[in-house]
């Protein structure tokens, strides 16, 4: 994460938003995992009107990365010039405009609820994420992780 020179500004007002946000609304289905999920307009709609409220304004754009990546650039702007940025590098899974469009808007949803501070998903620990393969993580022995019953960790 990089910022401008002082935040103090930034930084009492972002907590005037913080103190006022409530959870982004998790009404769209992702259908491969069967679940709700706040999308971009939902993480938007929680928290534009308090960031307008109170000097602060988001800017986003995105490059590409190496190796089939593209980069997300999230900045929050103060009124006052002072300024947080930060950038999230994603792997396109399909390298075509659709994949593009995909991260891009992954990538958006995902550094907005970052650097406003707005939850809607369940916390589960990185669960989610680590169940690859059929593998889950469901404790440790020896700082190993253990597998579901008849389950191996891939390789």
């Amino acid at each position: 994460m990089q910022k401008s020179e002082s935040i103090g500004n930034l930084a009492k007002s972002l907590a005037l938003v913080q103190a006022s946000l409530v959870p982004a609304k998790r009404d769209s289905i992702n259908p491969f995992f069967k679940s709700n999920y706040a999308d971009l307009s939902s993480v938007w709609d929680t928290c534009r009107e308090l960031l307008a409220k109170n000097g602060l304004s988001v800017i986003q754009g995105n490059s590409i990365g190496p190796n089939s990546t593209i980069v997300v650039e999230t900045i929050l702007a103060h009124e006052s010039g002072q300024w947080i940025q930060s950038e999230l590098c994603l792997p396109l899974a399909k390298n075509d405009p659709q994949g593009v469009g995909s991260a891009m808007t992954y990538g958006r949803r995902y550094g907005l609820a970052a650097i406003i501070g707005v939850v809607s998903d369940p916390d589960d620990d990185g669960n989610e994420a680590s169940n690859r393969n059929g593998y889950v993580r469901t404790g440790h022995t020896n700082g190993q992780p253990v597998a579901n019953a008849g389950q191996s960790r891939p390789a």
